[in-house]
């Protein structure tokens, strides 16, 4: 990557990552639009047919401060007309060489309010001028079309007057438009400032993120005049040292990699819309702590459904779980059954959407957007119905084709079993002893039995029978209890679920915002990595080069 096209492909991947973002909801519009924003205009786009292009060299200033003035000056004829009214006000001034052959300017750049002028000086044969509209014009217009041309310059010449010096509004504007062009400052009609102005205006800039700028005094009296010592002579060699190859090699260099610079640190910040691996750790810890409260909230809401749910089962209301299926689906609505119209009425979906609502407010308090979660979560609002249904149905079914617990239906059957038993043996007994005595009363000749033996061989079959019978009959679990154990051992089910379901989707989110991390790091990897700069060392640059270029901070 050390070329435009370069830095096209990776803002075309940076544009795309943008947008896939907007669809899942992690940026907006508006903060993906800042990447298709970016400038990938540059000096070169003005030029075609050339092996050397001329170094762009631009005035920019505030109304009556001598841009034209200056520019004449330098040209050594009147290029851009002065005056109270005048038409460079309102319009581009062009000055180049006749051998300079520019491309067909973009539709951004209106011909109507461009005029050019060629000479055939080889003093200025590789400086292409350019003299914007006063930046503080009231014409919006004005100062939108030197805005325009920004892109494509690469020496930005920013003119001040001792009377307007302390008016930063001006480069202030311009520095926020990103673009690393080289900056040279003047005071123009020094003639008219005094000495002190020259280290407040440098301290000025310092404070606004130059270091060591370079200022230069020009006065601006008739040539006719005598004219004070000034900077311009100075002012001239530097600019013809920036045009010099290698230093514009610098400056195109130092330009391309702003541009790049600029793309990855905005990649950088849309990138800190998608969190940090903790901050999902976060948002899983809170959404813990927010279910145990509402779930502990919803097994107390619903036992007074539940129990009404028992009674009309027990009443033998038909299954109302299938009733109330039947019963909406004659409807045309969803099926959600006595889990809608019995359990999980209005009240508990509300806690539940509470619960969800809450979840996303923490996500957004922690620095998370919450578009991408309120996307992955809005399906299971509709399906917490459903599943607590499922779930309470099979688990009743369940329950009552296997009543009790373990332990009671083992003496349930132990005591069935004692039923058919013990009675059995009693009766055995009973007959056994009536068999012996029948024998001794013969061999005897006494009495066979008598009315005791009777009644307490009755009574002893009647034990025998009785007792596992009412064992048995106290051991058999109740319809109604069995009812209950099995919706509220579902309904513990569907809690799990709808618990599970929530972590689900927070670790589908968590996936992707690191899926997406990574791909922004990628391209801020790209974007950051320093360039070669073919041919010529930087090194190789002029200290004035490296000067216009000096700048700590915005």
């Amino acid at each position: 990557m050390s070329d435009d096209g370069g830095l096209q492909q990776l803002r075309d991947k940076a544009v795309s990552w943008s947008q896939r973002a907007v669809v899942q909801g992690w940026l907006t519009a508006q903060e993906s639009a800042r990447l298709e924003r970016l400038e990938h205009r540059s000096p070169d786009a003005l030029f075609e047919g050339l092996e050397r292009r001329p170094l762009v060299v631009a005035f920019f200033g505030g109304t009556g401060v001598g841009k034209s003035t200056l520019l004449n000056r330098l040209a050594g004829r009147e290029v851009a007309r002065t005056g109270v009214i005048r038409p460079t006000s309102r319009e581009i001034t062009v000055y180049l060489h006749e051998s300079v052959r520019m491309r067909p300017l973009p539709s951004y750049l209106p011909l109507d309010r461009i005029h050019a002028i060629t000479h055939d000086s080889e003093r200025y044969k590789d400086v292409l001028w350019v003299d914007t509209p006063d930046f503080d014009s009231m014409d919006r217009t004005n100062h939108d079309l030197a805005l325009q041309w920004l892109p494509h310059i690469d020496v930005l010449v920013y003119v001040v007057s001792p009377e307007r010096y302390r008016d930063d509004r001006g480069w202030r504007i311009l520095l926020q438009h990103e673009r690393d062009h080289a900056w040279i400052f003047v005071i123009n009609q020094w003639d008219r400032a005094h000495p002190s102005q020259l280290p407040d205006f440098e301290r000025l800039l310092a404070e606004g993120g130059f270091d060591a700028p370079l200022v230069f005094r020009t006065a601006s009296v008739p040539e006719s005049a005598a004219r004070p010592a000034d900077d311009f002579a100075l002012l001239e060699a530097t600019i013809r040292d920036l045009s010099e190859q290698r230093t514009m090699a610098l400056l195109t260099e130092h330009n391309l990699q702003g541009r790049f610079n600029e793309l990855a640190d905005t990649v950088d910040t849309l990138a800190a819309r998608f969190g940090q691996p903790q901050s999902f750790k976060t948002l899983r810890e809170s959404w813990a702590e927010l279910w145990r409260a509402t779930s502990a909230k919803l097994r107390k809401g619903l036992q007074w459904p539940m129990d009404e749910f028992v009674m009309r089962f027990v009443n033998r209301e038909a299954d109302p779980l299938r009733r109330s299926m039947d019963l909406n689906a004659a409807r045309s609505v969803p099926a959600e059954g006595p889990v809608l119209t019995l359990l999980w009425d209005d009240w508990a979906q509300l806690c539940f959407d509470d619960a969800l609502d809450r979840l996303l407010i923490d996500a957004e308090t922690i620095g998370l957007p919450s578009p991408p979660l309120r996307n992955a979560l809005q399906p299971l609002r509709h399906q917490a119905s459903r599943w607590v249904l499922d779930a309470g149905q099979t688990s009743l079914r369940e329950a009552l084709a296997r009543p009790g617990t373990r332990g009671q239906r083992l003496l349930l059957k132990l005591a069935g079993l004692l039923s058919v038993i013990a009675p059995l043996g009693a009766t055995g007994w009973v007959a056994y002893e009536v068999v012996v005595l029948y024998y001794r009363s013969v061999q005897a000749e006494t009495p066979f039995l008598g009315t005791e033996f009777a009644i307490h061989s009755a009574l002893l079959i009647a034990v025998a029978w009785l007792l596992p019978y009412a064992a048995q009959h106290k051991l058999k679990p109740s319809t109604e209890k069995t009812a209950r154990r099995g919706l509220e051992r579902g309904l513990e089910q569907a809690f799990d679920t709808l618990r599970e379901a929530v972590d689900d989707q927070l670790d589908a989110v968590s996936d992707t915002a690191t899926a997406m991390r990574s791909e922004a790091a990628d391209l801020i990897q790209r974007g950051r990595k320093p360039m070669a700069l073919q041919g010529t060392d930087r090194a190789a640059g002029s200290g004035s080069a490296e000067r216009t270029l000096a700048r700590a901070r915005r």
